[in-house]
């Protein structure tokens, strides 16, 4: 992509939260908008000072989820050291400096809303079970409100977008579609007929997303398909939830059938991906996942797998149950031990179906559909001024 004139403006990226090489954060956005000719500084946890793709990180502590608040000031600092043109966060808790920001440089400065943050309080393991209701509430209407001063708002999904419906200024939905990176390296995979039943699940574990369920389900399969393997590709949420599954998998004789790699970096989860004969979502019907899209989706389509979810309004309209995987009551384990089984009982059909969500992520799920989205937000914010 080549780079306009106007473009060596300076973009500062932010996040107390996120790693800096997030795949949204960094391999989507970042990347971007340093391929667009901005000089985009991503400052963000990682293990150190560097520049990558284009994208010059600056690194911050990784720090225990109390000691966060402790990082603001820094944070801001660093940000006011970039003499950025504009800055873009990530995290709904640095709507608490995104106003000092705006007045001390007189910048603009840009939310992006990865989550519905109010259901996903509601829905947090750590925080006591009695409290989670109230503060959920408290943040649903607390959060619109700061967003108010923003200066454009970005948004994961349309769905997320809803809550924010009275903002006035500039605003862009971006689908966590995969890039162009993911696609091409999914192609040869794509092209083959996988002969292991092996079962992926990729992406963070939460009890929300069915830990138990998965559990409960694959102990059916492995009744019927004593060969079958899953395989969970990420961490947990909280962490302690893996002992969980490790028990509950060895309780049930499947101990040696379930295989957790714990978090991989990005550029790695096509190793992952290319082994597997199915993805899996077993998300549960709780208010947060009926709103956002997992991403994972798009990254089975990115690599031929037909694909076995969840029958939720977020993932609805891009799993059509029969074409490119089955959709499946989501607190059932039978129906998705069910679909399961279907999928590696048939390697042709479940090849013609990852075939086919292959097709739906060359031709409309992928990132570079969302590319211009991004661009002409910024291009608006940044001609406006403040």
């Amino acid at each position: 992509m080549n780079a306009p004139a106007k473009s060596r403006r300076k973009i500062a990226i932010l996040s107390s939260v996120h790693l800096a090489l997030d795949n949204r954060v960094f391999y989507r956005e970042a990347r971007t908008l340093a391929d667009a000719g901005y000089n985009v500084t991503l400052i963000a946890v990682h293990d150190r000072d560097e520049t990558k793709d284009g994208v010059h990180i600056r690194a911050l502590p990784r720090v225990a989820r109390s000691h966060r608040p402790l990082l603001w000031r820094k944070l801001y600092h660093m940000a006011l050291e970039t003499e950025a043109d504009a800055y873009h966060i990530h995290d709904p808790e640095l709507l608490m400096i995104t106003p000092w920001l705006r007045r001390v440089t007189g910048r603009p400065t840009i939310y992006d809303i990865h989550e519905a943050n109010a259901d996903f309080i509601a829905v947090k393991d750590y925080l006591p079970t009695l409290v989670r209701r109230p503060l959920a509430g408290l943040f649903r209407r607390a959060e619109p409100r700061l967003a108010r001063g923003e200066s454009g708002l970005i948004f994961a999904d349309d769905a997320i977008a809803v809550d924010f419906a009275t903002f006035p200024g500039p605003r862009a939905t971006l689908f966590n579609f995969p890039g162009r990176d993911l696609i091409e390296h999914g192609a040869a995979a794509a092209l083959t007929q996988r002969m292991e039943p092996i079962i992926l699940y990729l992406g963070g574990l939460e009890r929300n997303r069915g830990a138990s369920l998965m559990i409960a389900a694959f102990a059916e399969v492995v009744a019927q398909a004593p060969a079958a393997r899953l395989l969970i590709v990420g961490h947990f949420m909280p962490p302690e939830l893996e002992q969980e599954v490790r028990v509950g998998a060895a309780a049930r004789g499947i101990g040696h059938a379930v295989t957790i790699t714990g978090r991989v970096p990005f550029e790695h989860i096509g190793d992952h991906l290319s082994r597997a004969a199915v993805g899996w979502v077993a998300w549960q019907p709780v208010a947060k996942n009926r709103k956002n899209i997992p991403t994972k989706l798009f990254e089975y389509m990115a690599y031929g797998l037909p694909i076995v979810s969840s029958d939720l309004p977020s993932t609805q309209p891009f799993v059509e149950s029969g074409v490119n995987g089955l959709l499946v009551t989501a607190d059932s384990p039978a129906a998705h031990a069910a679909a399961l089984l279907q999928l590696l009982s048939d390697p042709e059909g479940a090849t013609t179906m990852g075939r086919a969500g292959r097709r739906l992520v060359e031709t409309q799920y992928n990132w570079e559909e969302m590319v211009p989205r991004l661009l002409s937000l910024y291009e608006t914010i940044l001609g406006q001024g403040m």
